[in-house]
């Protein structure tokens, strides 16, 4: 017991130690080599910054993500990202490396590219712990989308998420995730959510 809230703690420590993910339903744990995931993930957003008003209807709006990914060695995987996202359409490529793989521990990072209204790019750090049958994930997570201003200047908007997660993982074959992206920034918004993953060999 006292080891498993050592462990807790110290991840907690890491995840939270950023000033600033992944997409959504995310882990640490990366795909095994050629597997296959495909799952999807219905979003809600608790606020969305109404600097972009123009383009994103209102919050209460349910958002639809799918995923494609698959395992092309055993610490890498791919994923492809598609969805209807408050109002416009949403596309998304990823790629993740696990550094860490203790059995217990884990932690990865993602860079990938999307593009949602503007292209921009997409980079986090994440660190998982297993419990059992679940995990508990979280990190940093920040995008970087260049944005044309009414005047002809381009400005970078920087929004960034802290991504709290915890997935259940019953069997090899599926995994179901609940998942809160908190909004550490002005240009981010907070978006609430929940998924399943299947998985094939």
């Amino acid at each position: 017991m006292k080891r498993n809230l050592l462990i807790l703690s110290v991840f907690l420590l890491f995840s939270f130690s950023g000033k600033a993910q992944t997409m959504f339903g995310n882990t640490a744990l990366t795909l095994s080599k050629n597997v296959v995931s495909i799952g999807v993930n219905p979003v809600y957003a608790t606020d969305i910054n109404t600097f972009d008003a123009t383009y994103v209807p209102g919050p209460e709006q349910l958002a639809y993500f799918f995923h494609l990914g698959y395992g092309t060695t055993h610490s890498t995987d791919i994923g492809i990202n598609v969805g209807k996202a408050w109002g416009k359409m949403y596309y998304g490529f990823d790629f993740e490396n696990a550094f860490i793989n203790s059995g217990k521990i884990y932690i990865s990072g993602t860079i990938g590219g999307h593009y949602w209204h503007r292209a921009g790019l997409d980079a986090d750090l994440i660190a998982s712990v297993k419990l059992n049958d679940f995990y508990l994930t979280s990190g940093i997570d920040v995008d970087v989308e260049p944005y044309k201003q009414a005047d002809g200047q381009i400005v970078m908007y920087l929004p960034a998420y802290v991504p709290v997660e915890l997935e259940f993982n019953p069997s090899s074959k599926y995994a179901i995730n609940f998942e809160v992206n908190i909004a550490v920034n002005q240009p981010a918004f907070t978006t609430v959510g929940a998924g399943i993953n299947f998985y094939f060999k």
